[in-house]
């Protein structure tokens, strides 16, 4: 049991290596890509919503199926669509940093790249909703700027594990078959806002998931329970 632990701490430190860089310690203290892979957790987190289309609906599944799931914002659609924003936090759901322009923050100024967060978390002040606890780039791309902006900004960086790639509009067969392929305990899976076929994959992934004893937390549960 004790070889074969550390051959599974092995292995995730090689995937980690190969899908967020080299494991620092650094990286292992400020950010997350999965959770503990000895625990059936799966997280959803769904990026660049709220929007007009597409986040009621998102909110109508998760609700039916009593799963909670992490909102990645964007500040400039959490403020136009202020609706749809009380709307995740009321029900429930977990709202993250997903800067307020949707620029590619690496390419900025550490000063800049606090700027686009802190706007994110200005609009979630406006209405009455917490201070952001994770921080996931747009396009995923980091570099020592922004762990020094996290830093300052006691953020944490919230990346994942599986990319559903629904933003290229592929079809809900292929959104259900991969991530039912690719599911892992501890895994974090990435899908969008305004996406239909993201919304009719979505009962299909959780029953599916659900069927092999997977439980569905937050973002903030995999960190907060010790479990990475």
């Amino acid at each position: 049991m004790k070889n074969l632990r550390k051959i599974l701490l092995i292995a995730l430190s090689v995937f980690l290596c190969i899908e967020w860089g080299v494991l620092t310690p650094e990286r292992a203290k400020y950010g997350i890509a999965c959770g503990d892979f000895f625990v059936r957790e799966i997280v959803l987190t769904f990026d660049d919503g709220p929007r007009e289309s597409g986040t009621q609906e998102i909110v109508d599944v998760l609700n039916k199926y009593n799963v909670k799931a992490t909102f990645f914002v964007v500040g400039k659609f959490a403020d136009r669509y202020s609706q749809f924003t009380k709307l995740l936090y009321e029900s429930g759901q977990e709202i993250a940093n997903h800067s307020f322009t949707h620029p590619r923050l690496y390419t900025l100024w550490v000063e800049k790249i606090m700027r686009e967060a802190e706007r994110c978390d200005e609009v979630m002040e406006s209405l009455n909703i917490p201070k952001t606890r994770f921080l996931r780039p747009p396009g995923g791309g980091f570099n020592i700027k922004i762990f020094n902006a996290m830093r300052r900004m006691n953020l944490k960086l919230g990346l994942w594990s599986i990319n559903t790639a629904d933003y290229t509009e592929r079809p809900k067969s292929e959104i259900v078959n991969l991530v039912m392929k690719s599911a892992k305990p501890g895994a974090i899976i990435l899908m969008h806002n305004g996406m239909p076929n993201t919304v009719e994959a979505l009962p299909e992934i959780i029953e599916g998931l659900h069927a092999k004893g997977y439980t569905f937390v937050r973002l903030r549960d995999l960190w907060d329970h010790g479990r990475i």
